[in-house]
């Protein structure tokens, strides 16, 4: 079992201005974290590995031609290119199977 509370979240900066990660769990490329954007911040187009999911938890976010908004659950698999723009600060839940491939 694995208990992760909110006042454990400890994000670190991913490289790409204004988003930060807060991995909860990660084995062989499979994983689940919290990520967050601010406002404006944008990850390059890219591809999957594996499936992922989103749960968008509060604000607005562009993945490809989706508008997301708190509540939003997305599910991606490999081939679905997109890429991702915060359009408020946005916070989300993400579980992965492998990794991504940027494109740009």
């Amino acid at each position: 079992m694995l208990h992760y509370t909110k006042t454990a979240r400890q994000f670190s900066e991913t490289g790409f201005p204004g988003i930060r990660s807060s991995a909860i769990w990660g084995e062989n490329g499979n994983g689940s974290d919290f990520i967050e954007f601010k406002a404006g911040a944008r990850f390059p187009l890219h591809d999957h590995e594996g499936q992922e999911e989103v749960l968008i938890l509060s604000g607005r976010i562009r993945m490809g031609d989706l508008v997301m908004e708190a509540g939003d659950y997305l599910k991606i698999g490999p081939g679905e290119e997109h890429d991702a723009e915060a359009l408020e600060d946005t916070l989300f839940f993400l579980v992965h199977l492998g990794g991504i491939v940027i494109k740009e």
